[in-house]
């Protein structure tokens, strides 16, 4: 049994005659007849009693126009049921994030979703870049939210748009920059402080500073910046870090933050699977997150 069948029976029933069902149709009238015989035979009934002015439905057959009836409607609603759903922003979206962008956005992302789009449902996940790209690819994330490092440049199996900026600043306890009483700090300045850096911002520092040799001072052996945030805090050492990332600790004193000259900053970027439609729950995600970014930018 075909759903054309179902339409072709139902026709024949609403016009009452095989001659008209298939002008309306289209149809030729042999094709209709074999196609309505087909049916019979599979239900093992007759649908129709043939009249010599037209047919009409037996019991079996006024049943089965009944239940046709409920069944077209219900097809009849599937196209834009189908195509609603895929213009609400509704769903679940699979959100991979940075670590040094977690604290600063996932709070007020998950809070603005729930208030501006209910639908949305997010599922959040935090891994460095070089496995949020992986995961990207693998069709494991829907959107990545991190910053942008030089070797994305060779990953033409996705899709990086950039969505703000985030200044990197030289942080410290005040007792660690006490002997900075500059506005800014400057390459020279690094010389004078006990540094620890992620690999990932020590490139970008010293790229945009112009740096050569490192500091001889500089601790290279840890790579986790929430690790590094607890000890600037502490004191052991001053770090170069987002300054979203330290906005709380900033804000309660227990660090300062001193913008470098020239200033760094660092490209956030949405990243997706290329050739991946993004759902209108996904961009909004991604249009959430470039709001918060604007706000941290000025506040």
């Amino acid at each position: 049994m075909e759903l054309r069948q179902l339409e072709y029976y139902v026709a024949i029933v609403r016009e009452g005659s095989l001659s008209r069902a298939a002008r309306v149709l289209h149809v030729s009238q042999p094709a209709l007849t074999k196609q309505i015989q087909s049916l019979e035979h599979e239900f093992g009934v007759d649908l129709l009693v043939r009249l010599r002015d037209g047919v009409r439905p037996t019991a079996a057959g006024e049943r089965l126009a009944e239940m046709c009836e409920v069944v077209l409607g219900y097809t009849d609603q599937i196209k834009p049921a189908v195509r609603t759903a895929a213009s609400a922003v509704a769903g679940t979206v699979t959100v991979g994030m940075s670590p040094t962008l977690m604290p600063a956005l996932a709070e007020d992302l998950q809070s603005s979703l729930a208030e501006q789009h209910p639908g949305v449902r997010l599922q959040l996940v935090e891994a460095l870049p070089m496995f949020l790209t992986d995961w990207l690819d693998a069709g494991r994330l829907d959107v990545g939210i991190f910053r942008r490092w030089p070797s994305m440049a060779d990953m033409p199996r996705l899709d990086f748009v950039d969505i703000g900026t985030d200044e990197v600043v030289l942080v410290g306890t005040p007792l660690a920059l006490a002997d900075h009483t500059s506005a800014t700090v400057s390459a020279e300045d690094l010389a004078s402080v006990q540094l620890t850096l992620t690999p990932g911002f020590r490139r970008v520092v010293w790229s945009r500073l112009d740096i050569v040799n490192p500091p001889t001072s500089l601790a290279e052996d840890i790579d986790s910046a929430h690790m590094i945030k607890a000890l600037v805090v502490r004191g052991a050492f001053c770090s170069a870090l987002p300054r979203t990332f330290v906005r709380d600790e900033v804000l309660t004193g227990a660090i300062e933050a001193r913008p470098f000259s020239p200033a760094v900053k660092s490209h956030v970027v949405s990243v997706t699977r290329t050739g991946r439609r993004d759902s209108p729950a996904a961009a909004a995600v991604t249009a959430a997150c470039r709001r918060h970014l604007a706000d941290l930018g000025r506040a």
